[in-house]
Formats: C-alpha cells, sequence, structure tokens
C-alpha cells in the first residue's frame, strides 16, 4: 500500500497542529485521501482527531508521576519511550488507507530534531521503499528583519540535513502580516541577492561572512521551495500539495538516502 508520510516540523509556536488539521481538511476539500499521526506525547489536546496517536503507549503526565522528572526531562524521556513502541506505530502505519500521511511530530522541535530518538523515529517509519517527506514551519511574524529570516532558514537546513528527506518550508501566518511585509519576504524567498542585499544595510560583527553564509543560503532556497502559507485561511496550500504531489509520485530529483543508526 502507498503512503506518503509528510513530517511537520518547526519551532514552538510555528503552527505544526494547525497546519495539520488544516491541510487535512484541505486535501479531504479536495478528495484527497489522507490520515493523521499525532507523534506529540506531551501534547494535552489537538485541533484534529488523530488516526495514530503517540499518547496510546507513552504520556509525558504518566512519565512524570512515574519517573519523578521536571517537565523538559518528562518530554525527553517520553520521546525516548516511544521508540520502544515504534513497531506497533509500523503496524498501524500499514493499515492506513492508501495516500498522505500527516505526522505531528512534538511542539518542542529541538527534542525531535536534534535528539537521536527523532532521527529514529523517521528512519524505521520511513524504511527505503516507503516515501516521506517533511514540512518545515516557519513563523512568518518573527522574520520581519533579514537577520531573523536567516536565522530561520538555517534552522530548516539543519533539519533537511539531519533527517535526509525532501523537504518544504512554509513561511506560516502570513495572514497576519500586512501586504507590505509579505512583498518584503517574496522578495527575499525570490530574488537571489535581495536577502544579500537587505543584510548589507545592517551593522554586522562581520559583512564578510555574513555575505557568503547569505550568498550560500540563497542557494539552499534554490533547492528546497519556501512557501508562504497561512494554516488559518488555507493559503496557497495548493503550492503546497503540488510540491508533496511530485515527491509522492517519485519526481527524479527526490530520491531518499538511507539514514545511518
Amino acid at each position: 500500500m502507498q503512503h506518503l508520510l509528510v513530517f511537520i516540523i518547526g519551532p514552538a509556536g510555528s503552527g505544526k497542529s494547525t497546519f495539520t488539521s488544516s491541510f487535512k481538511d484541505w486535501l479531504l476539500s479536495q478528495n484527497v485521501p489522507v490520515s493523521t499521526i499525532n507523534m506529540d506525547p506531551a501534547v494535552e489536546s489537538l485541533e484534529y482527531d488523530p488516526d495514530i496517536d503517540i499518547r496510546e503507549f507513552v504520556f509525558v503526565r504518566d512519565v512524570l508521576e512515574k519517573y519523578d522528572l521536571g517537565p523538559n526531562g518528562a518530554i525527553i524521556a517520553s520521546l525516548d519511550l516511544a521508540v520502544e513502541y515504534l513497531d506497533k506505530v509500523t503496524d498501524q502505519v500499514n493499515e492506513l488507507p492508501e495516500g498522505y500521511v500527516l505526522v505531528d511530530t512534538p511542539g518542542q522541535m529541538e527534542i525531535f530534531a536534534y535528539r537521536q530518538s527523532g532521527r529514529y523515529i523517521i528512519k524505521e517509519l520511513c524504511p527505503l521503499d516507503r516515501k516521506c517527506s517533511a514540512v518545515f514551519l516557519i513563523d512568518a511574524t518573527i522574520c520581519m528583519e533579514p537577520y531573523d529570516f536567516l536565522s530561520q532558514i538555517f534552522l530548516s537546513s539543519s533539519v533537511y540535513y539531519r533527517f535526509r528527506v525532501p523537504l518544504l518550508a512554509l513561511i506560516n501566518k502570513i495572514d497576519l502580516l500586512d501586504q507590505k511585509e509579505r512583498e518584503k519576504i517574496a522578495k527575499w524567498v525570490s530574488e537571489k541577492d535581495a536577502l544579500e542585499n537587505a543584510l548589507e544595510g545592517i551593522e554586522s560583527v562581520d559583512k564578510d561572512f555574513t555575505r557568503k553564509i547569505a550568498r550560500m543560503l540563497s542557494e539552499y532556497m534554490e533547492i528546497v521551495p519556501f512557501i508562504p502559507v497561512s494554516s488559518k485561511l488555507s493559503e496557497n496550500f495548493e503550492e503546497v500539495y503540488y510540491y508533496l504531489h511530485q515527491i509522492y509520485r517519485g519526481g527524479e530529483d527526490f530520491e531518499k538516502e538511507e539514514l545511518e543508526e
């Protein structure tokens, strides 16, 4: 049975669960089959009813009580414990109907993205015969200054190289921006020298270094699509679907590597 797993990743507050819920509803409105997985053992409530829920096996409140841990320690321990139940999750994924599978990841991105357990979860849920991708959500409201936007591009690139699956970067919450702010971000994304030129006008510790970094990240943005979206209004979801569908149908630019242990 053919699935495309789409891991929804991003910093706390970027709108991962809202996007999961809204994009699921949008896909269904287009008669596209879709299922959802919640892989956040710490979330108390969700805007959608997941088809698979890691909280059936591991819930942070239970871990807090059992191991007498603080909040951060309990979240880390919960994700590590979730690995023990991946065989059960995998069996449930195999039973899902063919189509898209949206995987909502933990609210604290760094716990999923940079601990070995997160990498292992993707490896186990994405064997070489299964198509997988990721979307990285960026909060548009914190990208108004060029250095802030640069830092978000860095974060997305670290996820891209960490997990090595096809990635889309979604600049979310554009409904909260005015027209001028939207145009500024669109220009930084679409015009090769625009971000570099914006950075030139700001005092920097090392302008030479910043210039080189900006050029490198401009090239990265030519590889990874950056799409302004609004989860609240389902804005530009057609473009998100276009790129994901290319991956689903096995475009030649989307070959997957096997992750090492």
